[in-house]
């Protein structure tokens, strides 16, 4: 009985780690800079870092993504990265792919991609900077 209760409960969890996996999930951090960062990761492609420098023209937002299940070495994929006023609106927008591109695999380390884009000006004080992977090729977005 006891058996088939840790059975039931472990596969449960498995299918929840899966599904997010697939799907994607987001993260929201707050930077110094009085702006927050939110990166949502799909497609077997998960956004583990980003990072905001104020620069002396602008602002640099860089970071690195990672394998997930489900990727399959899938040059299909590019980073979406918004400035997103307090408001919701949009107030910026650019595509950028990451670097190597498919993310290289290595049964022995922890290997992953990096990215960077700079935005002419500093955002408001409030604003998101939110990092999407979206599962095209970068020369097919229509965004």
């Amino acid at each position: 009985m006891k058996t088939t209760n840790i059975l039931g409960t472990s596969f449960g969890l498995v299918l929840i780690a899966a599904s997010i996996a697939m799907t994607g999930c987001a993260s929201t951090q707050s930077s110094a800079l009085g702006l927050h960062t939110k990166a949502h990761s799909a497609g077997g492609v998960q956004v583990q870092a980003v990072q905001l420098a104020k620069t002396s023209d602008g602002l640099l937002v860089s970071g690195s993504v990672g394998r997930l299940v489900g990727y399959g070495n899938s040059p299909y994929h590019h980073l979406d990265v918004e400035i997103v006023a307090a408001s919701g609106a949009v107030l910026a927008h650019k595509a950028t792919s990451f670097s190597p591109n498919p993310i290289r695999h290595s049964p022995r380390v922890r290997s992953h991609s990096k990215y960077a884009v700079k935005f002419p000006e500093l955002p408001p004080t409030g604003s998101v900077v939110r990092v999407t992977v979206h599962p095209t090729l970068l020369s097919a977005c229509q965004n």
